[in-house]
């Protein structure tokens, strides 16, 4: 039961009203026709007063189908079926009023099932066919009782009916192809849905800025990169290229022009931000037609290029300086070896030994920037263990004092929480610390102060990463020398070997956490060590 009352389609519906149209537009011809039955030497001989009764009938039946198709007061199968056998005994009383089969009047049954089949198509449309067959042969078996006309015509009625079943037939294979069609089309149009979301989803994962343009530079698709790489302009269905850059629309219209050539395929440009890295753009034409053909723009940030460029070299320099390092340290281990016999020898003078103690010094130099390179090419994997950062930077402060005989007031520790923890390589830890704590002592002092280090940890909320700054009160660093800071081999010094802090970065970055350098106004350094997880709250 509850499939004779389920809902149907919208194309459903709309063909029920059509064929109520249909059903309407032959009952008005028909009343207009018994209108003027008493002028038509054709309509003449029959009843009046009968024809105007059952035209008058079947408009009334018409107008009332197509009000309960259009507002759709009973469901569609009860309205299908009860109308169908109305048209199917108004067609049979026409043809009786008419003149019998052989008036013509029947072939319009062959409209009323082809419309059933096709709203009901199946079995139903054979039991429309049947329903028919037998009107009209009941209709001929009581015109030959009663004697209604001079002779029956059992064989048209018989045509007829042959008709309407395989009238009925080529409904049901028409249904069935246009249902197979539908399918078709629905299932080809949920396929371009997901293919375009498959499209919106990877275009918005794409590290390039994507842009689309239509004929006239209005922006009918951009991805999130594209957004940030402009500068987050607000964009809408309605906003053109011109609206959010017009750099950028220059780029456009001169390729534009020079696109004209048949030649012409791509065009690539730069783009210039101020304060920023200059955006690489490269315009390609999309669609075959000229008339409506559209334009995707991709836009590339060189920091992002010249990072690639700068790692992939830095591979290469790693591998070349390794193998470099591996054949200097033989015979620097030689050299050192020999300078430290003279040293001891009785026999030396005491300039001579000053040049021997200065040729070990410099060999421990030089075999620490070995170090320092072969560390660079291992890229050796962390081990992250859970520290409590108040115990073990105290643990390391005093190991600073210690090794380097400083003043117990040169290092200062503020952490809050006081019990708070991190994920880091201890060992990673100590080595970036100590590497920056070393040049806080070394860089940050201003002639007439001492030297203070302040080592402060913080995390307001669990959920944002914690961090800890080395701050000094040095002079600081200027601005041409903070963009080249974590760059390798970079050094001021005339004895700094310029890869402590890219070291240092390296470490924290193999750890999942970041080194930056942060600017103070009011002068000195501060270096953040961004650890890669929340500091725990008492959380042992």
């Amino acid at each position: 039961m509850s499939n004779f009352f389920e809902e149907k389609t919208i194309q459903q519906w709309s063909a029920l009203r059509l064929f109520s149209l249909y059903r309407l537009t032959i009952s008005v011809i028909f009343f207009g026709l018994s209108l003027f039955a008493d002028h038509n030497r054709f309509l003449a001989s029959l009843d009046p007063n009968s024809l105007s009764w059952v035209s008058g009938c079947y408009l009334l039946c018409a107008i009332v189908a197509l009000i309960c198709a259009y507002f759709r007061w009973l469901p569609y199968k009860i309205q299908v079926y009860f109308f169908i056998i109305i048209d199917i005994a108004i067609t049979v009383t026409l043809m009786h009023l008419y003149g019998e089969v052989t008036s013509g009047f029947g072939t319009l049954m062959i409209a009323v099932v082809a419309g059933g089949s096709l709203l009901l198509p199946g079995r139903t449309a054979l039991l429309f066919a049947a329903l028919a067959t037998l009107a009209i042969l009941s209709h001929e078996i009581y015109a030959n009782l009663h004697g209604d006309f001079e002779k029956t015509a059992y064989t048209q009625a018989g045509l007829l009916g042959a008709a309407l079943f395989a009238t009925a037939l080529l409904a049901i294979t028409l249904a069935h192809r246009a249902t197979e069609s539908a399918k078709l089309a629905a299932q080809r149009g949920v396929d371009l849905a997901n293919l375009a979301k498959l499209n919106e989803h990877l275009i918005n994962r794409m590290e390039a800025g994507i842009m689309v343009l239509d004929d006239d530079s209005t922006i009918r698709m951009h991805n999130h990169a594209a957004w940030k790489l402009l500068g987050q302009p607000e964009i809408s269905e309605q906003t053109t290229l011109l609206d959010i850059s017009v750099p950028l629309y220059d780029l456009y219209k001169s390729w534009n022009k020079a696109a004209e050539n048949p030649t012409f395929r791509n065009h690539i440009g730069k783009l210039n931000r101020s304060n920023q890295a200059d955006l690489q753009v490269r315009i390609a034409p999309v669609g075959l037609r000229k008339h409506d053909r559209g334009s995707v723009i991709y836009l590339n940030d060189n920091t992002e290029v010249d990072k690639q460029i700068q790692e992939t070299k830095l591979a290469s320099l790693g591998r070349l300086t390794a193998s470099i390092a591996h054949e200097i340290r033989n015979p620097l281990g030689a050299i050192s070896h020999a300078a430290q016999l003279l040293d001891e020898s009785s026999e030396l003078h005491k300039a001579d030994k000053r040049l021997a103690t200065i040729i070990q010094d410099q060999s421990i130099r030089l075999n620490n920037i070995i170090n320092n390179v072969l560390r660079l090419s291992r890229r050796e994997k962390s081990k992250p263990e859970k520290i409590e950062l108040g115990t073990w930077l105290q643990k390391f402060i005093e190991e600073f004092i210690r090794t380097n005989d400083i003043d117990n007031d040169w290092v200062s520790l503020k952490i809050t929480p006081t019990d708070g923890t991190v994920m880091m390589d201890p060992n990673n830890l100590h080595q970036v610390l100590w590497n920056l704590c070393k040049n806080a002592k070394k860089y940050g002092v201003v002639q007439g102060n001492d030297v203070r280090i302040q080592l402060l940890a913080n995390s307001n909320h669990p959920e944002s990463p914690p961090y800890l700054d080395i701050i000094d009160n040095g002079p600081g660093i200027s601005e041409d020398h903070q963009t080249q800071l974590f760059e390798p081999f970079f050094t001021t010094s005339d004895t700094g070997t310029g890869l402590g802090l890219y070291l240092s970065r390296e470490l924290c970055k193999n750890n999942g956490g970041n080194l930056r350098y942060i600017h103070l106004p009011e002068g000195g350094s501060c270096f953040r060590i961004e650890f890669p997880s929340p500091i725990n709250y008492g959380e042992s």
